[in-house]
């Protein structure tokens, strides 16, 4: 800086100096000098015009000012090359967050110490309903749960937060809050309303599985001290008790074995059309007839309907699980007298497969449900019939790895249908069959 002001101060004595000697030749030193310095102020005046244009524009490198003006502009354009840069890589480190905080599933919001909103993610928008105009409000002022605001002011963030969401009272949020740069919160808000619900299922399920057990397990045990302590007992008397041990005894297989297919369903892989066979429905259907005419044993008039050239791609075993759990359904469910219809029709370019009763059908509050593990309408006429009560969910999961549908209608008095539609892919025709759509075409 020293030399700045010296080179400028030479500048102008030697113009003085050169202007006085000129004025001292013609008789007028003093002139000269004032003249020097006029002329000085004034190619100082140019100079700062050119200065000021530079500083007005968008501060490229300067050209060469000269003087005072040259140090000056190249100054400032190294001040503003650091601040440039600063501004870039903040601007690309903003850019980076931004695009990685949109690109999670959860909320994302950033809060100072006060707990007012800094920024925060797309998904947060979702979630909370945060909008771009709410930057610089009290989060509070959105997440309206006293438990929310007692977390957020006592700062102890060591536990997560599990609140209703202020949207939605039917979804439940997740909050995680941790410090993050200085003297600011990171909120991390997911949607764990799947999870809730799978932890409640998973309760229900492990309460229905252990209530199930429980009531042929008490039987058993009762006979078997009965038989402890009354000691050795006729013949005619053991096999009564066997008899009776015998029931239960089945109905927990049954069910065991209803759990273990629901649970090879629930985890297998889906079945794929490349890796499945061609199910010839039709005698699949014939065997599952018969043994609905034996559970039946005279009681209901049992009519199939089929055509013998659709057949199905798929699984033949869950396949057949799934269509005897709704044929025998029907015929544990239908009274003495009843009419059951089985049909594996086309239905467009596809099939579907049905099973209809004129049983006493199903209150209409109750559909959605039935597919439900252990849901029953009537739980002691289903258990009295011999049920599980997980024969629809392993029809509902055989027709999901098999791209299926289940549809019900039911109507109380009116009996009920319960039909499958599979998509065409799903389907294969007889070469019969094909032979004859290639002669029509």
């Amino acid at each position: 800086m020293s030399s700045f002001w010296s080179n400028e101060f030479w500048r102008i004595a030697r113009m003085v100096l050169l202007c006085w000697l000129v004025g001292l030749v013609l008789g007028f030193p003093l002139w000269g000098v004032i003249i020097g310095l006029v002329v000085y102020l004034w190619i100082l005046g140019k100079r700062y015009q050119r200065f000021a244009v530079w500083m007005r524009g968008s501060l490229t490198e300067p050209d060469d000012f000269d003087g005072i003006f040259d140090d000056l502009a190249f100054s400032m354009y190294r001040v503003h090359q650091r601040s440039t840069k600063r501004k870039n890589r903040l601007s690309d480190l903003l850019r980076r967050w931004q695009d990685t905080s949109s690109a999670l599933p959860d909320a994302v919001v950033v809060l100072d110490k006060n707990g007012d909103i800094i920024r925060f993610n797309q998904a947060a928008s979702t979630l909370l309903g945060l909008k771009a105009s709410d930057q610089g409000q009290y989060i509070g002022n959105f997440m309206r749960n006293p438990r929310f605001i007692h977390y957020l002011l006592t700062g102890d963030y060591n536990e997560h937060l599990e609140i209703a969401s202020p949207l939605d009272i039917t979804k439940i949020l997740n909050i995680r809050m941790t410090p993050y740069g200085q003297d600011q919160r990171l909120m991390l808000v997911g949607d764990v309303t799947h999870i809730q619900r799978l932890m409640t299922m998973r309760r229900d399920f492990i309460g229905n599985v252990s209530h199930e057990l429980r009531t042929p397990l008490t039987v058993i045990m009762g006979y078997l001290e009965t038989m402890k302590d009354t000691g050795v007992c006729d013949e005619a008397t053991l096999k009564d008790y066997i008899d009776r041990i015998e029931a239960p005894a089945q109905r927990m297989k049954s069910l065991v074995e209803d759990l273990l297919l629901l649970s090879n369903l629930d985890t297998g892989a889906p079945a794929g059309l490349s890796g499945s066979l061609v199910i010839n429905v039709a005698a699949m259907l014939k065997n599952i007839v018969t043994e609905a005419e034996q559970l039946s044993n005279g009681q209901h008039t049992i009519s199939l309907d089929v055509d013998s050239d659709i057949r199905l791609k798929g699984i033949e075993k869950e396949i057949y699980s799934g269509f005897y759990n709704l044929v025998i359904n029907a015929v544990r469910y239908t009274p003495e007298g009843g009419k059951i219809i089985i049909e594996w029709l086309p239905y467009g370019d596809s099939a579907r497969f049905c099973v209809r009763d004129n049983g006493p059908g199903i209150a209409r509050e109750h559909l959605p449900r039935l597919t439900e593990r252990f849901y029953r309408v009537d739980v002691g006429r289903s258990r009295s019939s011999g049920g599980t009560g997980l024969g629809l969910a392993i029809v509902k999961q055989v027709l999901r790895r098999h791209d299926a549908e289940l549809h019900i209608e039911s109507e109380p008095g009116k009996g009920s249908e319960f039909c499958c539609f599979f998509p065409q892919a799903r389907i294969d025709l007889h070469e019969n069959s094909k032979q004859e759509k290639r002669e029509v075409s």
